[in-house]
């Protein structure tokens, strides 16, 4: 008899909210559950050193922007974005900074920050002043990052679940 196991993705608690921030040490990993951003063309690696790591809650904030410019972007799939891709989401990301600097409450940000799960647009509400601030640092990494890397990479993939 042939058994199969099936997984299910669980928020252990649905009013917990992912950490806003991107991870860079591995060993803060726990499971796969990961979206990474690697310098270069996708090389059939995954968890590698100088990658960057989104738990997906995270990267669902700025997912919209990935779904906008890279052409035929997959969240479950590999994607190599174009230098040129990749300055028109550093563009759209510092636009989504400048938005969530001046807001003044949550409905200000909505259409502009994505959400993947039930609960993250309610804890994100709940939180707004704490969690936009979060948002805002994240995004200004990625985009020191994403320049830095695009002056030796014509790409950068995006390796989703």
């Amino acid at each position: 008899m042939l058994y199969r196991t099936i997984y299910f993705l669980v928020k252990p608690h649905e009013n917990d909210m992912e950490e806003i921030a991107i991870i860079r040490d591995k060993s803060k990993l726990e499971g796969t559950c990961y979206i990474e951003i690697v310098p270069g063309k996708y090389q059939k690696k995954h968890w590698q050193e100088g990658s960057l790591f989104f738990n997906e809650e995270a990267f669902g904030f700025i997912e919209p922007i990935f779904e906008r410019f890279i052409n035929g972007y997959d969240h479950y799939s590999m994607n190599d974005a174009s230098k040129t891709e990749w300055l028109k989401i550093v563009n759209e990301l510092e636009k989504l900074n400048e938005i969530l600097s001046s807001a003044a409450e949550f409905e200000d940000v909505m259409g502009e920050v994505g959400f993947i799960f039930g609960g993250t647009r309610d804890n994100f509400q709940t939180n707004f002043e704490e969690n936009k601030k979060l948002l805002i640092q994240m995004n200004v990494e990625l985009i020191s990052w994403v320049k830095k890397v695009l002056k030796k990479h014509d790409h950068i993939a995006v390796l989703g679940l």
